[in-house]
């Protein structure tokens, strides 16, 4: 909608200029029908012949205009006065068409030309040889071809490289005319008009002159258009749109009552002209001004132009998010709320000597550089030092604000484990090894492993086994071997620690068993390990069910079968078969009446002994050995 008023009141202007603007009789008006333009017979005023003897045509008291001819390297053209400045620029527009004497030019007679220049030094004569002027210009040139035997109209904008002082026009065949079926071209002109160029030229600055597009909130807005030329009037209106928004700009007004203000642009105060009409410049919006320059020849030329009113009102508020990295330390990637334009962003990270303090009394120094950027990440940060983020906003329209926030010091991560595996071994000596193996961490934590003895299978004892000293701090496994004896109660623990965790720990209470011999006549060691209730944390062993209560069939029983087991007076809860590796399986069951539970293998396990462990739901534990087939 208001491009349409943009676009009316162009055409407004459009109206109250002369549109033709013709220079020197640009018209050709002319006086007589034939030869009119040599000094024995000038009745086309302004104009003369170049050589040859041009024809008026057309209606006397109507329209006339020139028609010229060449071949053979001759012919006739028109000239004029006028005073082109060198360097200045010009828009020439006129009228043309071509033709031929012939039904069927030849291309050599098409590719003739058809020239319009700017020269000093040509004197009129009635000779058809082309003259040679003192300084000649081509601004324009096209082929017979190209221009066709319709009228249309050529503009053509145009540096002057020197000054001249004529515009000639002239067509020019240099192929001979006998040799291409007796052609000559022929070049008709009409309505030539010149103009010095009118040039849009703006830019926005500030009070002292300073080219700027970002003001502050109540700061005058120049437009300075000094570089403009030629322009006898203007036009300005404003459209805008949020900072940061890509959608298109909405017309907002226009100065004066139409947009259009006689005289030349220069520099204007546009936030103290538009006030004037009650509109101000907001902070937050990009606003795009059009402005057109034109003159009574040419109708307008637009030049677009943005600048932005920048917020004084940005708040310092980030949020930030903590994760472990894949080495074990904390990073932490921090995102400013506010990411106005024209705002810097400055982000430290301080250590202090007290957890959750912010003050500068209490920080003891700045940890690595300063960051800039709406996001910024720091790295390499420990859970035994306290930190804070200072994230300070600035800019040209406002002064320094900050914002202080306390880190956490522990940062946790997925799959977070302290959870071990034990297998053991042994030697001909009879002697018991045992291996421990972490479970793994998605990053790199540090591993403590100790070895104690745990009576009943409780873990709360601190009674070393001599001989196995602590082991620390990069391995994930651990091996213990002296003085571990069968059937005795140890448990092994496990604890990890790093930049981001504090220490957790796992503790496992085990025993070595004998499942019988191996082919070799050595023993076959399996770990057995100790159930705790998770209610008491007293050993599940002390719930243990009596034989008579328990049956268990068939047994041994072939991989992929199912095994049966018949309790009384309890309900079963988890299943779980391990082997001698220590490594456990949760197992299937399903309960075929009150007293009786399938269980099933499938097929992947291999002949052997197991332990299987029922922990029922009254937090009986119930282990029996399984023999797999």
């Amino acid at each position: 909608m208001k491009k349409i008023i943009f676009t009316k009141a162009l055409l407004l202007f459009w109206g109250l200029v002369n549109a033709q603007c013709l220079i020197n009789n640009g018209a050709l008006n002319s006086s007589c029908i034939g030869d009119g333009y040599n000094t024995t017979n000038q009745c086309v005023p302004n104009w003369l012949a170049s050589h040859g003897d041009p024809t008026a045509m057309g209606t006397l008291g109507g329209n006339t205009w020139a028609w010229m001819w060449s071949h053979s390297n001759k012919g006739e053209g028109i000239m004029t006065n006028y005073n082109f400045q060198s360097g200045q620029n010009y828009l020439i527009s006129f009228r043309i068409r071509a033709t031929t004497n012939v039904s069927n030019p030849n291309t050599t007679v098409l590719n003739s030309t058809l020239n319009v220049k700017i020269a000093s030094g040509l004197v009129s004569g009635s000779s058809y040889t082309i003259p040679t002027p003192s300084s000649v210009q081509t601004i324009w040139s096209s082929t017979v071809a190209a221009v066709g035997a319709n009228w249309q109209t050529i503009t053509v904008p145009f540096t002057a490289s020197n000054n001249q002082t004529q515009l000639w026009l002239h067509p020019l065949m240099t192929a001979n005319s006998g040799s291409n079926g007796s052609a000559q071209i022929q070049m008709e002109v009409d309505d030539i008009a010149i103009s010095p160029a009118v040039i849009a030229s703006m830019h926005f600055q500030n009070l002292a002159g300073t080219m700027k597009t970002d003001f502050c909130p109540g700061e005058n807005v120049y437009m300075n258009g000094s570089n403009s030329t030629n322009e006898t009037q203007y036009y300005i209106d404003v459209w805008r749109r949020p900072i940061g928004s890509t959608a298109a700009f909405q017309w907002q007004t226009q100065l004066g009552t139409n947009g259009w203000t006689i005289g030349q642009v220069g520099v204007l105060n546009l936030s103290n002209l538009f006030a004037a009409q009650n509109y101000f410049f907001t902070d937050g919006f990009e606003y795009q001004v059009k402005l057109a320059v034109g003159n009574s020849c040419i109708p307008w030329v637009e030049i677009t132009r943005t600048f932005r009113v920048l917020s004084n009102n940005v708040s310092p508020a980030f949020t930030f998010t903590s994760t472990c990295a894949s080495n074990g330390t904390i990073s932490v990637t921090a995102t400013a709320s506010n990411t106005a334009p024209g705002i810097s962003q400055w982000w430290a990270l301080m250590e202090t000597n007290t957890p959750g303090a912010t003050s500068d009394a209490a920080t003891i120094g700045q940890v690595g550089s300063i960051l800039m950027g709406n996001t910024v990440t720091f790295t390499g940060l420990s859970n035994t030092k306290n930190y804070y983020i200072k994230h300070g906003v600035y800019g040209d329209c406002m002064t320094w604000r900050e914002q202080r926030t306390a880190l956490p010091q522990n940062v946790s991560w997925a799959n977070y484990t302290t959870n071990f595996n034990v297998a053991p071994s042994g030697n001909l000596n009879g002697t018991v090894t045992v291996t421990a193996a972490a479970h793994s961490n998605p990053v790199t934590v540090n591993h403590h492993w100790s070895i104690f003895y745990a009576p009943n299978g409780v873990t709360t004892g601190n009674s070393n086994v001599p001989g196995n000293p602590d082991q620390c701090c990069s391995n994930a496994t651990a091996t213990f071997s002296a003085n571990l004896v069968v059937n005795q109660w140890y448990y092994i623990k496990h604890g990890i620690w790093n930049d981001c965790m504090p220490w957790n720990e796992t503790r496992k209470a085990f025993r070595v068993v004998i499942q019988g011999l191996q082919a070799n006549g050595t023993p076959n060691y399996a770990i057995e390990e100790s159930l705790i209730d998770e209610g008491t944390k007293e050993p599940q062993a002390n719930k243990m069910a009596t034989n008579e209560e328990v049956q268990l069939y068939p047994n041994p029983v072939t991989s992929g079968e199912k095994l049966t087991v018949s309790i009384d007076n309890h309900e079963l809860k988890e299943t779980k078969l391990i082997d001698y590796t220590g490594n456990a399986r949760v197992l299937p069951f399903a309960k075929t009446n009150s007293k009786t539970y399938e269980i099933s293998l499938n097929n992947q396990y291999k002949s052997g002994i197991y332990t299987l462990k029922l922990l029922c739901k009254d937090g009986t534990a119930i282990i029996k050995k399984v023999v797999i087939k």
